[in-house]
């Protein structure tokens, strides 16, 4: 088991808020339909906090056995009356007297089913409306939709590399989204979202999308073509992107000892505006232009310091900011893998026989033997020497060169597993050198806002997210399939991550899972409440019941699908956990090749 799996109980205040607002959730919805019922004077012979096996339970005066369950998300009424609610909800058999209660009326049964999704829209409320008081603080780079950098390329989560589709279709830093398949947006989360789940396609049908967008005053109509990336390399899951990053305030937060920035005045502070007259809308933008400069060329950088436009001349310094890589060739055609150095901030990134830990950065190979080997594992030795560095295994491939096989030792980042792999005679080894970028020395600030949505605002916004989900759930021209559905896993796994970062995140989101559970639970299919409205109508319309052998078939079959699909969604869930995992894992290699220490040389 991934150490993440069990870090996630390893915070209390995290398990605390699931508790709180997923399985409260879940409780809240059963509590509407209890309190209905007893409203409605029906026989409730259970009701139970959680699920699984009970810890304890009580009998109450009014007959009702309560209980509370070793599983705490979520719980389940039970009600002999209505026959459409006891697939679910903890059966009716326990009670002899369950037989001769009197039948439910229709409007018993339309009130009681609807009571769940209710109350889950009036806890929607009350959340939203401490969302409105206490306010949501977001990066102000999420509140707008103007692109701020648009780059060459897009990657893969395996590292593939594709030429970037707003790119190829013309989109430039500072056109301003105004829709996208006449959906109209109103930040960046609303052009990733739409982006991701459009139905558009072209006469190949590979997926389309239709973008408008303003630029220098004018709007214009660009068709785009999405490329389905991978995310996720357990589950295979893909999403539609297009390559774009969102206008960044590029407020100056820190300045760098010795930087050009510091030699020419910048200060925390300070808004970057433009550079050589041309205007700027993220870092990365400016970055790619300092990169095309000679060398020892100065820029004059245009910055707004407390309200006033000033203009500095800057010359830029090239820096390293990765360490080197040695390259393994696996034969002439069997790949290649990358190795990096795991070591101390403060070792000299140029000296390759410093000692450590060589890891895999990346690897793709068609050789079976090397299928397993994955970023993060430890080449600990190779011919049953130990390695402990860049040169060594640099030296002994190439020595090897054409002569001998070179049998290599691998162990798995947890130290679980270990095998053993043999490179070809033909393979090849080199020293990869460290990346050098132009650089101006200064760190931005992250610019927030806080906001304070209107209850309707929220409401709003999670109706049309939850319906443009549904649409392209059911839409066979979209991307989006079952297994994008979010299940417990997911979501306990969003509020554990919102959890770190502020409380009102977390609310926020709790707001937007309470409309979908009402949704989703007032859709007309059996075993879900509007399905027992739905069958309560017929029987209302008939005027007599449905045939008993008729209704139970029925709800047996959708009680199967339904818990078929719950298993699914689970399965699915910790397969994308475990995916996950995996890449965040694969992430702290980035600590072992970027350099965060620049330095910068003291000549003018």
């Amino acid at each position: 088991m991934p150490a993440s799996y069990s870090d996630i109980f390893s915070n209390a205040w995290a398990f605390v808020l699931m508790l709180l607002f997923f399985g409260g959730s879940i409780f809240i919805h059963e509590l509407g339909h209890f309190l209905a019922a007893k409203m409605r004077g029906l026989k409730v012979l259970r009701f139970s906090i959680g699920f699984g096996p009970r810890l304890f339970s009580w009998r109450g005066k009014d007959g009702c056995e309560y209980i509370v369950a070793m599983l705490p998300f979520g719980g389940y009424v039970a009600l002999p009356q209505l026959a459409d609610m006891g697939a679910l909800e903890g059966g009716n058999d326990e009670d002899p007297d369950a037989q001769n209660l009197p039948p439910a009326g229709f409007a018993d049964k339309v009130i009681v089913s609807s009571a769940g999704a209710f109350f889950n829209i009036l806890f929607a409320a009350v959340l939203a409306a401490v969302v409105w008081v206490i306010g949501i603080p977001e990066s102000a780079s999420l509140k707008t939709n103007v692109i701020g950098y648009v780059p060459e390329q897009i990657a893969d989560i395996d590292g593939t590399a594709y030429t970037s589709p707003a790119k190829e279709a013309g989109l430039k830093a500072g056109d301003k989204i105004l829709s996208i398949d006449g959906r109209d947006v109103n930040g960046f989360a609303d052009i990733v979202e739409l982006i991701a789940i459009g139905s558009g396609r072209d006469a190949e049908n590979n997926p389309k999308a239709s973008i408008t967008i303003e630029r220098g005053g004018k709007i214009e109509n660009i068709e785009v073509s999405p490329r389905l990336i991978r995310t996720n390399l357990t589950t295979g899951d893909e999403i539609r992107m297009i390559g774009i990053a969102p206008m960044a305030q590029m407020k100056v937060g820190s300045v760098m000892e010795n930087s050009p920035a510091q030699k020419a005045g910048v200060k925390p502070g300070d808004f970057v505006t433009a550079v050589d007259g041309i205007a700027l809308y993220s870092n990365a933008q400016l970055g790619d232009y300092l990169n095309t400069l000679p060398t020892g060329q100065s820029v004059k950088l245009e910055v707004l310091r407390d309200g006033k436009q000033a203009v500095l001349e800057v010359t830029p310094q090239k820096v390293v900011r990765t360490r080197p890589l040695c390259e393994v060739g696996i034969g002439k055609n069997g790949g290649a893998m990358n190795l990096i150095l795991s070591q101390n901030e403060k070792t000299d990134p140029a000296d390759l026989s410093a000692k450590g830990l060589v890891k895999v950065f990346s690897a793709k190979s068609d050789d079976p033997q090397f299928k397993g080997v994955k970023p993060g594992f430890i080449l600990y030795q190779a011919d049953g020497k130990d390695i402990s560095s860049l040169s060594q295994i640099n030296a002994l491939v190439n020595v090897n060169e054409g002569k001998a096989m070179t049998k290599l030792s691998f162990m798995s980042p947890d130290y679980s597993t270990n095998f053993d792999a043999f490179l070809p005679a033909d393979s090849t080894s080199k020293i990869l050198p460290p990346y050098e970028q132009t650089m101006l020395g200064y760190v931005l600030e992250n610019v927030t806002v806080v906001s304070h949505p209107s209850i309707w605002a929220q409401f709003k916004d999670s109706l049309v997210r939850t319906y443009n989900a549904l649409s392209s759930l059911v839409n066979p021209k979209s991307d989006i399939g079952i297994n994008s559905l979010a299940g417990p896993v997911d979501i306990g796994r969003v509020i554990y991550k919102l959890s770190f970062a502020d409380i009102s995140l977390v609310i926020s989101f709790a707001v937007l899972l309470n409309i979908n559970l009402a949704i989703l639970n007032m859709m007309p299919i059996p075993v879900l409440d509007g399905g027992h409205i739905m069958f309560a109508a017929i029987a209302k319309l008939r005027g007599k019941p449905l045939p008993p052998t008729f209704f139970a078939g029925i709800q047996g079959i959708f009680t199967l699908l339904f818990l078929s699909l719950m298993v699914y969604i689970v399965y699915y869930g910790f397969m994308r956990w475990d995916g996950d995992s995996a890449l965040e894992q694969n992430s702290s290699l980035s600590s072992d090749y970027y350099i965060n220490n620049v330095f910068f040389s003291d000549h003018e």
